[in-house]
C-alpha cells in the first residue's frame, strides 16, 4: 500500500519497522500544526497495519471520534466514548487490528477524557488508539502520559508541490496554494479537491482592500463577513496570505499577531465573534 503523504519519511520508517517487529504501541499521540497531514498519515497507517489496499472510512475495524462540526459542536462528549466502548467490546471483523482515531483529541470534555482514560488503561485485544491534536498541552495529563508522542513538522514547499502533481490546477494556482499552505499537506489537499481556489483568491483580494480602507468600511465589512458563514475559513486565508507575503507587507509583525489572536479566539465559541472581527480589523 502506497502512502499518500509524501513527507514524514522518518515516521513512516519507524512504523514500518514496528509493524515488521510486531512492536506497535497501543496508543499514539500525533501532534503538530493543524491540517499538516496528521489525519492522512493515520488513515494510511490503518490501511498498512491491516493490509488494506486503501483507506475506507466505513471499514468495520475503524472507529473515528471527532467534534460534530456539522451540528455546530466543538467538543467530544462522553456519549461518543460510550459508543466507542461498545465498538471495543466486539472482536475485529477483518483484523488483525481495530484502530480508534480521535481527531482533535484536545476537544474531549473532562467527562469524556476520564471515560476515555479508562479504555486506555485497560486495552483489550489488538487495538490501536491514535489521538490527533494540534494542542497536546490541552490533553488530560494522564492521557498524554499513556500515549507515545509523534511530532509532525511542516513540509517543505517541494513536498507540498508534489502533493498537487495530479490536481487539476493551473501552474499559477498551484504556486498560490503552495505559498499559502505553509507546509500543511491537509490544507493543500482540501484546497485542491474542493475547488475553492476562486474563494481563496476573493478572500485575499478582500483582505488586501480592507487594509487600505477607513474604519467605517472595516466595521461594515466585519458585520457582512460575520453574517456570511463560515468566516473562520476567511480568516485562515488571510493569515496564510499575510504569512506568505510578510516580507513585503507593511507592519507585518503587527498584522500577523492580530490575525493569530483572532484565529485562536474564533475557535472558542464563548467569545463574541462579531466583536472580535470588528476589533481586529479596526486595529490592523
Amino acid at each position: 500500500m502506497a502512502w499518500r503523504v509524501t513527507g514524514f519519511a522518518q515516521q513512516k520508517k519507524t512504523f514500518e519497522s514496528l509493524i515488521t517487529q510486531g512492536a506497535l504501541s497501543h496508543a499514539y499521540i500525533f501532534q503538530g500544526p493543524e491540517q499538516i497531514g496528521k489525519k492522512l498519515f493515520t488513515q494510511d497507517l490503518f490501511a498498512l497495519v491491516n493490509k488494506r489496499d486503501k483507506f475506507d472510512a466505513t471499514d468495520p475495524d475503524l472507529f473515528i471520534i471527532a467534534p460534530r462540526i456539522a451540528e455546530d459542536e466543538t467538543k467530544i462528549y462522553i456519549e461518543d466514548i460510550r459508543d466507542l466502548k461498545t465498538f471495543l467490546s466486539l472482536r475485529p471483523y477483518y483484523g488483525p487490528y481495530q484502530l480508534v482515531i480521535v481527531d482533535d483529541a484536545h476537544r474531549l470534555t473532562p467527562e469524556a477524557s476520564n471515560a476515555f482514560l479508562k479504555l486506555l488503561e485497560e486495552p483489550t485485544g489488538k487495538v490501536i488508539f491514535a489521538l490527533i491534536t494540534s494542542q497536546p498541552q490541552e490533553l488530560l495529563p494522564t492521557i498524554s502520559s499513556r500515549g507515545q508522542h509523534i511530532s509532525f513538522l511542516p513540509h517543505t514547499d517541494k513536498v507540498v508541490a508534489q502533493s498537487l502533481a495530479t490536481a487539476k490546477l493551473s501552474k499559477t494556482d498551484q504556486e498560490l496554494v503552495t505559498a499559502l499552505a505553509r507546509g500543511r499537506i491537509g490544507w493543500t489537499v482540501t484546497a485542491a479537491e474542493t475547488g475553492n481556489i476562486k474563494d481563496i483568491k476573493q478572500a485575499i483580494s478582500d483582505f488586501g482592500a480592507i487594509l487600505k480602507s477607513p474604519l467605517a468600511e472595516r466595521m461594515l465589512f466585519a458585520k457582512t463577513l460575520f453574517e456570511k458563514q463560515p468566516y473562520q475559513e476567511q480568516v485562515n486565508y488571510w493569515l496564510a496570505w499575510a504569512y506568505a507575503n510578510r516580507a513585503a507587507l507593511p507592519n507585518a509583525h503587527h498584522v500577523l499577531t492580530q490575525l493569530l489572536m483572532l484565529h485562536q479566539y474564533l475557535n472558542q465559541p464563548q467569545y463574541n465573534h462579531r466583536a472580535l472581527l470588528e476589533n481586529t480589523l479596526i486595529n490592523l
